[in-house]
């Protein structure tokens, strides 16, 4: 990510960090006079770990603003996919789906979901290409709304196998353009952003366990 006064710790300089820097040159100079007998020396190098800690500051900034995007993506992604899905499946009643060439009435018990979460950009590619290409876009109602919805399945031995993964994720590169700048940046990059995303889908599926059907949702990195 480029540098950005968005990120700077200005507000921690100003009120907290320039401040204290006259109060650690005055302890230094009273604890050991000798290593410091002068007061520029003292302020320097009090200066210099203001420094130190504004870089500190300024990098944990910058990663708390990609845990905090990538865990708005995985709420949002768990509630109008994931969540809704397992909501589905906990119904008793046949759910139809809609193929291009044919309508199949089925239940439940005969219907699994595969969610796979990328480790990086290069897997999440390569899986939604592999989805892409074996599974065909089916439409299912559900009955609390008036408009289906499409997902990724295809019949496997008389069972729908459903093939889920976060599209939601491809959109990083339009707010962390830096970090995705080319392929070997976004590989790299990527890899932490996606750890945040899939720690945050875990604890949603613990704190929705009570309102998904968590064994028909194989959730598995990819």
């Amino acid at each position: 990510m480029k540098l950005s006064l968005k990120f700077f710790p200005i507000k921690d300089l100003f009120y907290s960090i320039f401040p204290t820097i006259g109060t650690y040159g005055g302890y230094i100079n009273d604890v050991a006079p000798r290593l410091f007998p002068s007061l520029w020396v003292a302020l320097s190098i009090g200066l210099i770990g203001s420094v130190i800690l504004a870089i500190i500051f300024y990098l944990d900034n910058i990663r708390n603003y990609k845990k905090s995007l990538a865990e708005v993506l995985a709420i949002g992604y768990f509630m109008n996919f994931t969540g809704r899905l397992g909501k589905l499946l906990k119904t008793k009643r046949p759910i139809e789906f809609s193929f291009p060439d044919q309508t199949v009435s089925i239940t439940s018990d005969k219907i699994s979901v595969e969610v796979g979460l990328p480790v990086n950009l290069n897997s999440l590619v390569r899986y939604a290409e592999r989805v892409e290409q074996q599974t065909q876009i089916v439409y299912v109602r559900e009955f609390s709304m008036s408009e289906p919805y499409w997902l990724r399945a295809k019949m496997e031995n008389g069972r729908l196998v459903i093939y889920e993964f976060p599209r939601t994720l491809f959109s990083l590169s339009k707010y962390l353009q830096k970090d995705f700048a080319d392929q070997a940046s976004a590989t790299k990059n990527s890899r932490e952003i996606y750890s945040f995303f899939s720690k945050k889908i875990e604890q949603l599926r613990i704190e929705y366990s009570s309102e998904i059907s968590v064994d028909r949702l194989n959730f598995r990195n990819i």
